[in-house]
């Protein structure tokens, strides 16, 4: 930190120069960010770049009584800086737009939560040395695999520091860490020439829980799978959606879907379905920030509102609570924020996000799924995304499989799904106990039964 600077003497000094323009000024906030990190990247299986560094700053989001928003920052934390922040901003403000619908930020609370596990010491000691460690294991087991002809790959961690400070008498500090590794491999069938890629990725909050090794296995098989590629005709069948399935057809979708300000602009589609039962039973669907050690979990949001757990689809119903709020979006519905406020760093305002959204696991394995499964697909991945505002979905299935009497077969090649999401999420008739996490999303394998899959075989 700049001159290892006192951030408190710095807000005090903000806010008594804040104060001069109480007469227009409604409230205001100060968000202090201090992070280092460290990023390595690997390409063609060899180390490409190094890069190791930090970032601090401040901002300042002043808003005048007709609602109107001043946001300025400054990576130099010293008097001067903050003067110059202040001053910007309250010209922003001026000149801003009325808004009769911003209420407030928020105010202080008794108590916080006490979520464990968000910081690791080892992550603040990594050295360069260190983290070349778990590269060279990637690009140790790609070089000695016959069928692997090239990888990208990347490790990164960093640590980071918020303090939030606001008129109102919020103020709190907290630290976390983060770690991640990911493989991109690509391999090729020497005897038949064919190529093909696996993307495997992991992060963690604890340096001991990264499994390099893990990573690029999962990674090779993935690839290996998807390299007998054939056409299929098209028909109606039922489906094995993987984790990283469930992820980007439910999870990711429903996600952008409760997020309360797409929502009050009525650009989801699952306006008007609040308290309405919009699929299978077996739909259970939280977002929670108090989950110790998980990536999304914390003690506060990016305005210092407290994280919690909110259910937002219980047994199939969208719940009537079930929307994901910042400070704006809940004093505009006249509900309290769910701690949902999120920000890329100091420089940005604050936009809505997910803290950890899991869809809950069921009590049936995912072997049986599978083996319960005469004809049918298993998709593990596609690119595509889905229009939110209606809710339909045509999509090319990148990584998937056949599935045969109940064994997994050839990769599908030139194969699309295409379904309306609230009819997906009626056809699910089984979740499987085990389960996957990916950064912030938790989602176990489910089985959806009659959907389309478009085939290029004649």
């Amino acid at each position: 930190m700049e001159n290892d600077v006192d951030i408190y003497q710095l807000a005090t000094h903000g806010f008594n120069n804040l104060n001069k323009f109480e007469s227009t000024l409604k409230c205001a906030e100060l968000f202090f960010g201090v992070s280092e990190y460290l990023n390595i990247e690997i390409e063609e299986n060899s180390i490409k770049n190094i890069e190791k560094g930090s970032d601090e700053g401040v901002s300042i989001r002043a808003i005048g009584r007709n609602g109107s928003l001043g946001f300025s920052f400054t990576n130099r934390l010293n008097n001067q800086s903050i003067d110059l922040m202040v001053e910007n901003s309250i010209k922003m403000m001026r000149s801003g737009t009325k808004d009769s619908e911003f209420i407030d930020i928020p105010q202080p609370i008794d108590s916080y939560p006490k979520v464990k596990d968000l910081y690791d010491e080892n992550v603040q000691s990594l050295t360069i040395d260190d983290s070349i460690d778990y590269v060279t294991e990637l690009i140790r087991i790609c070089d000695e695999d016959e069928m692997a002809i090239s990888q990208s790959a990347n490790f990164a961690a960093s640590t980071s520091k918020n303090i939030i400070l606001n008129t109102n008498g919020v103020k709190v500090e907290g630290e976390e860490t983060i770690c991640s590794v990911s493989s991109h491999i690509i391999v090729k069938d020497k005897l038949k020439d064919r190529t093909s890629n696996g993307f495997e990725y992991q992060s963690e909050r604890f340096l001991k829980n990264i499994n390099p090794t893990l990573v690029i296995n999962t990674a090779l098989n993935k690839a290996k799978q998807n390299l007998n590629r054939i056409k299929i005709k098209s028909m109606r069948s039922p489906i094995i959606l993987t984790p990283r399935g469930v992820i980007s057809l439910i999870l990711k979708p429903i996600a952008s879907a409760i997020n309360a300000e797409a929502f009050q602009y009525k650009r989801t589609f699952l306006v008007d379905k609040r308290n309405e039962k919009i699929g299978s039973d077996l739909i259970t669907i939280e977002d929670n920030g108090l989950i110790n050690g998980a990536v999304g979990s914390a003690n506060f949001d990016a305005e210092g509102v407290p994280c919690q757990n909110t259910k937002i689809i219980d047994n199939g119903v969208f719940l009537n609570q079930g929307l994901l709020h910042n400070s704006y979006t809940a004093g505009k519905e006249g509900v309290e924020s769910t701690g949902n406020a999120s920000r890329q760093s100091y420089s940005s305002t604050p936009s809505i996000g997910i803290s950890n959204f899991i869809l809950s696991p069921g009590k049936i394995g995912k072997n049986e799924l599978i083996e319960d499964i005469k004809e049918g697909i298993l998709l593990d991945y596609t690119g595509d995304r889905p229009n939110l505002s209606t809710g339909d979905f045509s999509g090319l299935i990148l990584h998937g499989n056949i599935i045969e009497n109940g064994e997994i077969g050839p990769a599908l090649n030139e194969t699309m799904i295409g379904i309306n999401l609230l009819e997906l999420f009626k056809k699910i008739e089984h979740v499987s106990s085990e389960y996957k996490t990916y950064g912030s999303y938790q989602a176990p394998y489910l089985q959806v039964n009659d959907i389309q899959i478009i085939g290029s075989h004649n």
